[in-house]
């Protein structure tokens, strides 16, 4: 690339942050959450397991359950970027 040309490309979802996986998503039952948590959709929430800690995101919320979300935000997307080279140093 010469600077002030650009480039665009996609990326495809196999390739980025990996397919949308059903089995990432879980419905639990609010007795299971803190007392004192009120989560909303679109919260994140950490998860602590065997030792490892992991973000999922609130999807739904009921009276009765909460499900959440273990898969990246990007998932199942293919990504597109389009870059320009500004200059060569």
């Amino acid at each position: 690339m010469s600077p002030g040309e650009s480039k665009k490309f996609k990326t495809p979802a196999a390739d980025a942050y990996g397919p949308h996986r059903d089995d990432l998503i879980m419905t639990v039952d609010r007795g299971e959450l803190p007392s004192d948590l009120d989560p909303a959709v679109g919260d994140e929430l950490e998860l602590e397991q065997d030792d490892e800690s992991f973000v999922v995101r609130v999807t739904d919320v009921s009276p009765e359950t909460v499900t959440l979300d273990a898969n990246h935000p990007l998932a199942g997307e293919a990504l597109t970027f389009e870059i320009e080279l500004l200059e060569v140093v």
